[in-house]
Parts: C-alpha cells; structure tokens; sequence
C-alpha cells in the first residue's frame, strides 16, 4: 500500500486537493446567505466563495509561514480571527440588498444580522479549519523530508527499502545514478553495482538533497561526484566534477553568505550583521570551524585582515 502511494503521489495529491476545492464549492453554493433570498444574483455566491479562497490564501502564503511557523500562536490565531471577521463582513454587506428585498422593514433586517454574522462566520471558520487541518498535515510531510535530506548530508549515505522488505545504506560516494523503468526504480553504482529499490524516482529526488545530483530527462538523475563521467560517456560536455560537499549549520551557513557577498570582512563586521542575536565569542567560535573545514581563510595581520571562502561547495543543514 505504502509503495502504491509513493509512485501514484502526486496523482493522488492532485485527486485530493480538486475533491477538496469540489465539495467546498458545492456545500459554499448549497448554504449560500443569497439562496433563500434571491436567485437573480448568482454571481455574487462566488464573489462570496471568492473571499474564502483569498482567506485561505494568505492563511498559506502569509500567516502560516510567518507567524505559525515561528511559534507566534496567539499572533496567529489573531490575524486569523481578524480576516474571517473581514470576510464575513464584506459579504454581508454584499448580500445586505438581496435580503433587504424580502425582508420589508428595517427593523426586522437589524435583528436579523447579528443572527446572519454569526451563521456566515461560523460557516466561514469551518472551511477555514479544514484547511489548516491539510495544511498543517503537508508541513509536517515537509518537515520529515528536510530532516531525512539532513540525515542523508549528515551520514553521507542514503537509506532505501528493497522489495524484499529489506533496508539497505548506500554511500553516496558510489552512486552513479538513479534511474526508473516501468515503474521500477534502479540505484546504479560504481563497479557495475545495481540496486532495485522500492522508492520512486519522485520519492528519491525529495529525499536526496538537490545540490547532489542533476537531472537526467524525467526519469533519471545523475550524481555530481559522477557527473562528468557519465556526461563523456553520452559524448556531451564535460562539467566540472565536484569532489566534496562540506555540511554546515543554519547559523555558519549564515556567516559563509556574509563573507561570500563580503569579502574581507572580518569578525565585527559578521557580528553586525547578526544585529546583537548571537555573541561575538559565538561567531569566533564558528570561524574557528570553518577555517578547520577549509570551508574559509583568514588573510592578512590579526588587526587589518579579513576572511574569504575557499570553496562553494557548501550546503545548510536546515
């Protein structure tokens, strides 16, 4: 079961996010504020599906990044509250005319929308909660892929399942390439060594950090120790083979950027930059391991000289 789902995936994502978006619409339309009250205006049932949608998409692209994310809940759930509020109100406003034509005195139609802003915002916040439900699911299917991308940095090796129910742990440094035929995935490594294992392509190309292989056509993708190898044997190009990848953390990947777009800068100057989050002991104490790493050099006097990076091929472990 586990392996159908890896190689339909995206098929199956696909299916999920249209039935999702399809019953939406359909319950939005069913229990629509205008229904009762109106037929003639139908475009404005959309309009109102409209504000959802816009709900929904800065919940995703915004506040959850933003705010959920960096553990401001209470922000979170605030900003939340304020654009369903937002919504609710825009489209009673939109739908106020409609209703105003059933119901005749003014009176009647003041007692009636507090009664309408809590229907339209209770509806509005169980749309919004099924949505963080998906949402939240995928963040954590994100999170498991960045720890399982660390982990193969960290160790060097990749993990796969063989159909035989076996795990097995291939260094990285003998993988040539990985290809899928008929469904079926091949790990091809150095000294004609070949492996069938039963994650797809798609699953190994979010497993494996990008910065470690380039693809191929759709259905295989090549290693950068073995790039230009593989390259000269289809008679293409030659590309620069990169013979090592040097791991760092979130904070000295951090400094190798500053010190990349600032050559010669020193210590202070790395310090600034972090605006007081990190102690100038902390930023010496990581120089020391990357100038250990050869990752960068300290040049010139102790007083007047800077840093440079002695090489690119560098990647975070966040």
């Amino acid at each position: 079961m586990d392996t159908f789902f890896q190689k339909h995936r995206k098929g199956i994502t696909f299916a999920c996010n249209l039935l999702f978006w399809t019953i939406a619409c359909y319950l939005f339309v069913s229990f629509s504020t205008l229904r009762p009250f109106c037929n003639t205006h139908f475009y404005k049932e959309f309009v109102c599906f409209g504000l959802i949608v816009a709900v929904v998409s800065v919940t995703r692209w915004l506040t959850v990044p933003k705010l959920f994310l960096s553990g401001k809940y209470g922000l979170f759930w605030f900003a939340s509250i304020c654009l369903l509020s937002a919504a609710t109100v825009i489209e009673i406003l939109l739908v106020k005319p409609d209703i105003q034509e059933k119901i005749f005195f003014s009176q009647g139609l003041n007692s009636y929308l507090p009664y309408l802003y809590v229907m339209i915002f209770f509806r509005n916040s169980c749309f919004f909660a099924w949505f963080l439900v998906f949402r939240l699911y995928t963040l954590q299917k994100d999170t498991f892929r960045a720890k399982q991308r660390a982990s193969v940095m960290e160790h060097m090796s990749v993990q796969f399942s063989t159909p035989d129910h076996k795990e097995i742990s291939v260094p990285l440094d003998i993988i040539i390439y990985i290809q899928e035929i008929d469904h079926t995935t091949q790990v091809h490594c150095t000294e004609d060594h070949v492996f069938t294992v039963s994650e797809p392509l798609s699953y190994c190309k979010e497993m494996i950090p990008a910065t470690l292989w380039a693809p191929d056509g759709p259905e295989k993708i090549v290693f950068h120790q073995h790039l230009s190898e593989f390259l000269q044997t289809q008679n293409k190009p030659e590309v620069r083979e990169i013979k090592y990848i040097t791991l760092l953390s979130e904070r000295q990947f951090r400094i190798f950027e500053i010190i990349r777009q600032n050559s010669g800068c020193n210590a202070t100057f790395i310090h600034d930059n972090f605006r007081g989050k990190v102690t100038m002991r902390t930023i010496e104490r990581d120089l020391a391991t990357m100038r250990s790493k050869e990752v960068v050099a300290h040049v010139g006097s102790n007083k007047d000289g800077g840093y440079e990076v002695c090489t690119l091929n560098v990647v975070s472990a966040e």
